[in-house]
């Protein structure tokens, strides 16, 4: 069903997002044209490619549904919030065509606006109910909002929304007022650090096979394959290729976990501890991207 107030939400976070796109592109021709194609290219590709990755990534559930029903269906669960995000990267790529602007100067610029709308954009899930709502919580002592959401039968469930959008938060102060060299690929890099973490959290994740979250994969996948390509790039530094190892490593530490956290391994621990297990190697793969980019060719 149609909800209204999400989408006034997530109106107001585009038009902020362009205004803070405005401030970080002063640099860039036709600033103003480049902002406000960008979020016009962004919005329409970042819906459409929202629903059609959706379709792509959860097929055998499609061909059963219906993929035609699946495309025009007002069902907010059916949509990919990270194909969604690359549609919004192809908006403002198609943008920096449209203005005369190199397509990586411009996507540099873009990066802090799109973590700020990615972070209001997670916030905004709270109008759609429990779709993103994370496990069911049994302790009693959390059963508060922004900690967690509850039905009208008095269930209460972790607000992963809450979380991933203060991550992304803070993905954006960093790249706006950190990030230099590389903004882009450093802002994707974290923001889907913070992904693998919070989609572990959530309760209707896409899933592969009954256990691979989908979303979570293509986060670290991406990680790890921005970790490879400064790794590349390093070709004066010995251990270059050290951190993409250490991904590779932390990626298995985090299949363990998802098992673990799921009780299928060490029954009786409590999952929090399997959680700080995950949060650390993401620690150590920031540690490690940190390390590679100060190793970057000039």
């Amino acid at each position: 069903m149609l909800n209204n107030t999400y989408f006034l939400w997530m109106a107001g976070s585009a038009l902020i997002a362009c205004s803070v796109h405005f401030l970080t592109a002063a640099s860039m021709k036709k600033r103003g044209l480049l902002a406000a194609l960008t979020m016009l290219f962004g919005t329409v590709l970042g819906v459409v490619f929202a629903r059609v990755g959706y379709c792509l990534l959860q097929l055998e559930y499609v061909l059963g549904y219906g993929f035609a029903d699946t495309l025009i269906t007002d069902d907010m669960s059916m949509m990919s919030f990270f194909c969604g995000a690359l549609g919004v990267i192809l908006g403002a790529a198609l943008a920096a065509r449209c203005t005369g602007n190199p397509v990586m100067k411009t996507l540099n610029a873009y990066a802090p606006a799109g973590a700020l709308l990615a972070s209001l954009a997670r916030f905004g899930e709270h109008f759609l109910g429990l779709i993103c709502a994370g496990n069911y919580i049994e302790n009693e002592a959390f059963f508060f909002f922004p900690a967690a959401v509850g039905n009208e039968w008095g269930e209460w469930y972790i607000a992963v929304h809450v979380y991933a959008g203060l991550l992304y938060l803070i993905v954006f102060v960093v790249s706006l007022l950190k990030f230099r060299e590389k903004r882009f690929l450093r802002t994707i890099f974290y923001l889907c650090l913070a992904q693998v973490f919070c989609e572990s959290l959530r309760n209707q994740s896409l899933i592969w096979s009954q256990f691979i979250r989908v979303e979570q994969l293509i986060c670290m996948l991406t990680a790890e394959g921005i970790l490879i390509w400064l790794g590349i790039r390093a070709k004066q530094e010995k251990k270059r290729f050290l951190p993409a190892i250490i991904g590779v490593l932390c990626a298995g530490v985090f299949v363990a976990v998802e098992f673990a956290a799921g009780g299928k391994l060490f029954n009786g621990v409590h999952p929090i501890f399997f959680y700080l297990v995950m949060a650390a190697g993401l620690a150590v793969l920031g540690v490690m991207e940190s390390w590679l980019i100060r190793r970057q060719p000039a």
